[in-house]
């Protein structure tokens, strides 16, 4: 019999709706059966949304993380804020920059901060490290600003191209999934680029590029989700598909085809403006597109509020809601948790589904 899966989930920036969010989706942990979930944070926050807004987590703090310690009915607790110190003193060595001192569990709501993004980085290096080495199954990341990571880390892109490269991982996409509504089919949509300027998007979409998004969308969609015969629809990168550029005709087109050869079923280039309206429909059973934008404005129209960013290529399940740090309502009470709960209860399907 297997063990019983490990669920880590990752403090974010302090200053942000990250443990807010966080707080309010395991209010309840009945949905959440069938794993250990392992909150990676700093003590001092969730003391604070105790007191300021009554979010009172039943918290099983643990030493280190060992199976041993480990309890079902209670959200298992690793503080980082030890380790966010480190960070902090090493800023002058890393950046010539004024050294600061242990954090004390300080953090400044609604900014970007030095000490807040020290919180955050400490606790996303804990997770990665163990993810990579397997200590646990999933690992879910509430959202942190990359403005104030890079006060500490000034080479950091995101969290994608973070854990890829802790992971060692070369081939790796961007996802964003919602598994459906009233009326229309889930709608899954995986990123060829994603966070460059749009005048740099034509460079980057090569064919070696959209075919290595085909493979993992469809690996994930046959051995995650178990869809057998998945069918991917691929996105055109101009208005009307051929008409008005050539990427159709000498990148992706020869992408799709390749796909084909590899017994993949690849659609397309289809249009922008039709994919997604056919993706509804249940035409396909994942969408790549060219570039953020492409994705995420239809995406956040249907799923603002219950889209789930998740990251492919990795050895280990990682999600996160689809949002970022949102400072302005940061602990006002007025931050939904919809976005995170669907990031915790996907990570616990696809980790139940192994």
């Amino acid at each position: 019999m297997s063990p019983k899966p490990i669920v880590a989930l990752t403090l974010g920036d302090p200053g942000g709706v990250g443990p807010e969010v966080l707080a309010q989706s395991l209010q309840s942990l009945e949905k959440y059966q069938g794993v250990f979930l392992l909150l990676i944070g700093a003590s001092a926050v969730f003391e604070f949304l105790e007191e300021e807004l009554q979010l009172k987590l039943p918290l099983n703090p643990i030493p280190t993380l060992h199976r041993d310690f480990l309890r079902d009915d209670s959200v298992n607790f690793l503080d980082i804020t030890e380790e966010a110190g480190w960070l902090l003193k090493n800023r002058k060595k890393v950046l010539g920059a004024p050294a600061s001192g242990a954090p004390d569990a300080l953090f400044e709501i609604g900014k970007v901060s030095v000490t807040n993004a020290a919180l955050a980085l400490a606790a996303l290096k804990s997770g990665a490290y163990q993810g990579t080495t397997g200590l646990v199954d999933a690992l879910v990341t509430a959202p942190v600003n990359k403005v104030a990571i890079r006060l500490l880390e000034p080479q950091f892109h995101g969290h994608t191209e973070t854990l890829a490269k802790v992971a060692h991982t070369k081939e790796f996409a961007m996802m964003f999934l919602e598994e459906g509504a009233a009326g229309r089919s889930a709608l899954r949509v995986t990123l060829v680029t994603i966070h460059v300027p749009l005048q740099k998007v034509h460079r980057l979409v090569t064919e070696a590029r959209v075919l290595e998004k085909i493979r993992l969308t469809h690996d994930f969609l046959k051995n995650r989700l178990g869809i057998e015969k998945p069918r991917i629809g691929v996105a055109a990168l101009n208005p009307h598909g051929r008409e008005t550029g050539e990427e159709e005709e000498k990148v992706i087109g020869p992408a799709i085809q390749r796909a084909r050869q590899e017994k993949i079923s690849a659609t397309g280039p289809v249009s922008g403006d039709l994919i997604f309206h056919e993706a509804c429909r249940g035409v396909y059973d994942a969408v790549v597109a060219m570039y953020h934008d492409q994705a995420l404005a239809p995406f956040k129209l249907l799923a603002f509020e219950t889209g789930v960013n998740l990251t492919l290529g990795l050895p280990y399940v990682r999600t996160s809601p689809d949002h970022g740090t949102a400072y302005d309502i940061a602990y006002r009470g007025k931050a939904s948790s919809k976005s995170m709960e669907s990031a915790i209860e996907t990570a616990v399907r696809l980790v139940l589904k192994r």
